[in-house]
């Protein structure tokens, strides 16, 4: 068993290449599954150099291990129930099906006799229609408590206050500068006659979970004189039995009572494949929407109809469900709807495994239209380093339509705009006119054997090989005689065919969809300036902690060498992977430093709020290199809520 262990190990490094000196030496110390997960990383080292090979069969050990031992305790439990039912078949035989009746009959009312239950409680505030659940950290948290099943509404409400607002204070302020209710986590009120055991004997769930909302009371509410009955009776305030209002109590509270602390909003982390399992430090809040959560709280369900704390805004909610490896078809089918372009989206991933990925928000749409235009390029278009929409046979008037939506929504919701795609091209899309160099456009969109060819022959014609332009003219379907004088009105007419001719009735199905983005020809060639990325707009939007220990200084030091030596084409992942966008859409990437293990370090990316976490510590700039560029090859970053 043990060497089936070993070789299992020794095929799966000899598929990620490494060299047969290394397998030999694993083969000869019988390092099997077992051992891997169990050594350190610095004895793993001497059987296996690359860093990424570690972490690979580390992770692969594990989930070698896990079915094994599932297995094993399905067979003990499956022994254990068939020596129970022996043993009652041989001495208990004789029992009558009377005293079966009696054990159910016991069994029952002693369920009956429990009058408690186990519920959860969290807390939900409603800042501006934006409707977040406070973390733990700032006196909020989900609190486990034991309630009478004949607890209502307003018993769990008193409870949740005497949990998150001791003494009438909270982290938000004063008890007395708040509207309460009590709603599940897809902000639905609960009714005043429901009772906890009735919910329990309904939905059939092991645990309940209730959310305590506050809403502060608007500045011009709190300074009418109004009783408390008449406050009850206002249909824009929403008072509980339990609140009392003074009259004119609200004009004694001091600024600092009324004012409220600042916190993020929910952010999504991008993580390699490998290290999917490791715990992340959480921000303060998570912003809720309609029809989302978190990834912890679906043990709760729809009780009664929407509570009146929807916003208006909310409730366009259009909810997009994209498959990972489907990306560009579903996003096709999905915007084949013209309605779409005035809903506000809120993507959510399957990815291959078929399970729905638990992060969502800005991140995770900026990613999904990335992803699309990224999967254009490769199957719809035509060029080197600029792309042209080439005419396919399956694709028709609707699906050019439907990219057109998509190209206007990425710019609209994301400031996305696809820069591959050629300036005069676009042009032509939007103001049915070439503003820009054509020949200099069909330079980029050429090889680059073709483009030196061209170039030259521009700038001297004498001194290139005739046979050679020709034969880079015949590919382009020149049917005309070259001369010196007429080389560069032949090429300025074969730029315009490639780029916008051919692309013609691409061209024709968008112009339509894209009237609403009003940019100039101005505006659009900054954008395509601006929003492409290089190596020196990178480095400043990298914005770093004020007081840095001396090694976050170090690590800062290797995070910039690290971004002034990406190329071409390894700086779109850099960017894509900290803000979701292989484009300059942000305005700058902040810093955290976080403490690591030396096996568990990784860069971590909260990619709504563009937060880029990094170990306080490494050894050289080497180890910083090839741990970021491992994370960057995979091509797998699973979004999470933290």
């Amino acid at each position: 068993m043990s060497e089936d262990k070993t070789e299992d190990v020794i095929q799966f490094l000899r598929d990620r290449g490494l060299q047969e000196e290394f397998l030999s030496l694993i083969k000869n110390d019988k390092i099997d599954r077992d051992v891997v997960l169990v050594l350190d990383d610095a004895s793993l080292a001497k059987y296996i150099p690359s860093y990424g090979d570690r972490i690979a069969l580390f992770s692969y050990c594990k989930r070698s291990e896990a079915p094994l031992k599932r297995k094993m305790g399905l067979f003990d439990k499956l022994r254990k129930q068939l020596k129970l039912k022996k043993g009652q078949a041989e001495g208990q035989s004789h029992q009558s099906s009377s005293s079966d009746n009696e054990r159910e009959k016991f069994s029952i009312g002693k369920n009956k006799r429990k009058h408690t239950r186990s519920i959860e409680i969290g807390w939900i505030h409603i800042e501006e229609s934006i409707i977040k659940q406070v973390r733990a950290k700032q006196g909020g948290g989900t609190r486990k408590v034991v309630m009478g099943k004949d607890a209502r509404k307003l018993e769990i409400m008193e409870e949740g206050k005497r949990l998150f607002f001791p003494n009438g204070k909270s982290s938000k302020g004063q008890e007395s500068l708040f509207k309460f209710d009590v709603c599940d986590f897809q902000q639905n009120s609960l009714s005043t006659d429901v009772t906890i055991g009735c919910m329990y004997d309904t939905i059939k769930l092991p645990v309940l979970r209730f959310y305590l909302t506050t809403e502060k009371i608007k500045q011009a509410q709190c300074n009418t004189n109004a009783t408390t009955s008449e406050l009850i009776n206002q249909p824009d305030l929403l008072v509980t039995e339990s609140e009392t209002y003074a009259e004119g109590s609200f004009a004694q509270k001091t600024l600092e009572e009324v004012q409220e602390q600042q916190s993020y909003n929910s952010d999504i982390i991008f993580q390699a494949s490998f290290a999917s399992d490791i715990i992340i430090n959480s921000d303060e809040e998570i912003t809720f929407a309609p029809i989302t959560g978190d990834v912890d709280l679906n043990d709760t369900i729809l009780w009664l109809e929407p509570s009146p704390i929807n916003s208006p805004g909310e409730e366009s909610l259009y909810v997009l469900k994209i498959h990972h490896a489907n990306c560009m078809n579903d996003m096709i089918d999905a915007f084949c709807d013209p309605d779409i372009l005035s809903k506000n989206l809120d993507v959510r991933r399957i990815l291959n495994d078929n399970t729905e990925e638990a992060g969502s928000g800005s991140g995770v749409l900026r990613d999904t239209i990335c992803h699309f235009w990224q999967e254009f390029y490769e199957r719809c278009t035509l060029g080197t380093q600029l792309k042209v929409p080439f005419i396919r046979h399956d694709f028709t008037a609707e699906t050019w339509k439907a990219i057109g939506r998509i190209y206007v929504k990425g710019y609209q919701d994301c400031g996305y705009l696809p820069c591959k795609l050629a300036l005069s091209f676009t042009e032509e899309v939007l103001f049915n006119y070439v503003y820009s160099d054509v020949i200099e456009d069909f330079f980029h969109y050429v090889s680059a054997s073709e483009k030196e060819i061209l170039s030259a022959a521009l700038s001297n014609f004498s001194s290139v090989e005739i046979e050679d332009l020709l034969e880079v003219l015949d590919n382009y379907k020149c049917r005309r005689k070259i001369s010196a004088e007429s080389f560069k009105q032949t090429l300025l007419e074969i730029a315009h065919k490639e780029i916008v001719q051919r692309p013609m009735f691409v061209i024709d199905c968008w112009r339509e969809i894209v009237k609403p983005l009003n940019l100039s020809p101005e505006k659009l060639a900054k954008l395509y300036l601006e929003l492409k990325p290089t190596q020196q707009k990178v480095y400043k939007l990298l914005a770093f902690p004020e007081d840095m220990t001396p090694k976050q200084k170090e690590v800062s030091n290797y995070l910039k060498r690290y971004v002034r030596e990406l190329d071409q084409c390894t700086l779109p992942k850099f960017l894509r992977y900290c803000t979701g966008s292989d484009l300059i859409s942000s305005s700058k990437i902040s810093i955290h430093f976080e403490t690591m293990t030396p096996f568990t370090r990784r860069p971590i990316v909260a990619t709504c709020a563009m937060i880029l976490q990094l170990a306080d510590e490494y050894a050289n700039f080497p180890d910083f290199r090839a741990e970021f560029n491992a994370v960057l090859d995979s091509n797998i970053w699973v979004m999470e809520f933290v």
